[in-house]
């Protein structure tokens, strides 16, 4: 039968073992968590994939920059879960830690790339510039098809710059941005005024974008409103020369000739009364308040000076003379 004094000695013993494994285990996590990702370029970057844990994430960037023992730093975790990573692309820059890029994994530091969604431009360019950037950036996703579908109209989401790390996250911030765009519509409807013919947020959008393209200084989008809704309200054409552009080309920037002011296309309002079918780009804040909270004026016609600012004037005697002084004059 064993002495008390050989049971002592038998747990310190056991006491000294797990101390010193404790203290070789601490040295290895060190070790694995402080040492240098040996990268020398500032621009690399590794990619996590949705679904990919950290564990198999550990053992890439181990075969990938020639680590050693990331398989220590399970015992980080041994009394806890490990991180939740999120999924996408991340810079690894010189003299980085494992311990440092594990934490930027857990708050999902991840690269994010950018596309601006500017005021008066139209889907389908948006749609290639987004492509573009996918492309240039070798982001290894093509634009979902729910993407696709937003940029498949005019004015699904307000213009803005958006940024995005995946797929999954471009999905999220343009569908967000599009239920902001009809919280945004609906509450401006109801400050309509009272004067205002038009029949509905939609409608209202409608006019905004082609105030947005008709308007280059935001001082007159309200006054360029009211001339629009004037017209409206008479049942008189609008004669906004964007309309037939969108019609004629789908974009802007080409001459407006005859040829364009005869189309019969449903956009064309120098040939039908009443609103286009659609926007005709993506237009400000500013633009669709102006639509909305405007009302008809004393004036029907405007026509650009030449200086971003128009002339607006109250008959066609008076329009005739300002397109005389500003357009043939030049």
């Amino acid at each position: 039968m064993p002495s008390i004094g050989s049971k002592r000695i038998v747990k310190k013993s056991l006491l000294l073992v797990l101390f010193v494994s404790l203290i070789f285990v601490s040295i290895r996590l060190q070790f694995a968590l402080l040492q240098k990702i040996p990268v020398q370029d500032a621009n690399q970057t590794f990619i996590v994939e949705r679904g990919d844990s950290l564990y198999g994430i550990l053992s890439n960037l181990e075969e990938k920059y020639n680590l050693s023992s990331t398989w220590w730093i399970r015992f980080k975790y041994m009394f806890k879960e490990s991180p939740v990573i999120k999924a996408g692309r991340y810079n690894i820059f010189p003299n980085t830690t494992v311990s440092e890029l594990i934490e930027r994994f857990e708050d999902g530091d991840v690269q994010l790339f950018k596309i601006a969604i500017i005021e008066g431009t139209v889907a389908k360019n948006n749609l290639v510039n987004l492509e573009n950037i996918i492309e240039d950036q070798n982001l290894n996703f093509e634009v979902p098809q729910s993407v696709r579908d937003i940029f498949a109209k005019e004015a699904l989401i307000m213009p803005d710059t958006y940024f995005f790390s995946d797929a999954q996250d471009l999905k999220k911030v343009l569908n967000n941005s599009k239920l902001f765009l009809d919280e945004y519509l609906n509450n401006a409807w109801k400050e309509k005024s009272k004067n205002n013919p038009l029949q509905s947020p939609y409608e209202a959008l409608v006019l905004a974008s082609i105030i947005e393209r008709e308007a280059v200084l935001p001082s007159e989008q309200e006054k360029i409103a009211s001339v629009f809704l004037s017209r409206l309200n008479i049942d008189m054409r609008l004669q906004a020369d964007p309309t037939s552009s969108y019609g004629f080309y789908g974009d802007y920037g080409k001459k407006i000739g005859r040829a364009v002011l005869d189309d019969k296309n449903p956009y064309n309002t120098y040939q039908n009364k009443g609103l286009p079918p659609g926007p005709i780009c993506y237009p400000s804040k500013g633009a669709i308040d102006a639509a909305i909270k405007s009302s008809p004026g004393e004036f029907y016609y405007f026509v650009a000076k030449g200086d971003g600012s128009h002339i607006f004037s109250k008959t066609y005697e008076e329009h005739n003379k300002a397109v005389k002084k500003y357009i043939y004059s030049k």
